[in-house]
């Protein structure tokens, strides 16, 4: 695959993809339950240093601080335990959309603080 170039009136940075991807973002997955969950930090899988954060609806959760290949047996049976009706779980994936705003949003911080 092709490297691509991130320009916000300077070069930001060169990479491929999925390198710009991994660089940027960490890898979690996304679980998506029937109904929200009243105590999202009663189904984390804690004892093996992950904590679960509410996406962007109530019935959203992610996993943190674990490789998805870690996290998604964890959170399903923590969440199944925890009486859960689970209905997907898949790796969170991001959007070159995404890396650019991100590294946009870096280099305005970047900007601010050297003002």
């Amino acid at each position: 695959m092709r490297s691509i170039a991130i320009v916000n009136t300077t070069l930001l940075t060169i990479g491929r993809p999925d390198e710009l991807r991994d660089r940027l973002f960490a890898r979690t997955i996304t679980v998506r339950t029937l109904n929200p969950l009243a105590d999202p930090a009663r189904c984390s899988p804690v004892s093996r240093g992950g904590r679960l954060a509410r996406g962007r609806d109530d019935r959203q959760l992610r996993p943190r601080g674990l490789r998805p290949s870690v996290a998604a047996p964890a959170a399903t049976r923590a969440l199944v335990g925890a009486g859960a009706d689970v209905l997907s779980i898949a790796e969170s994936h991001h959007s070159l959309e995404d890396v650019y705003l991100e590294l946009i949003d870096e280099d305005s911080e970047a900007s601010r603080r050297e003002a």
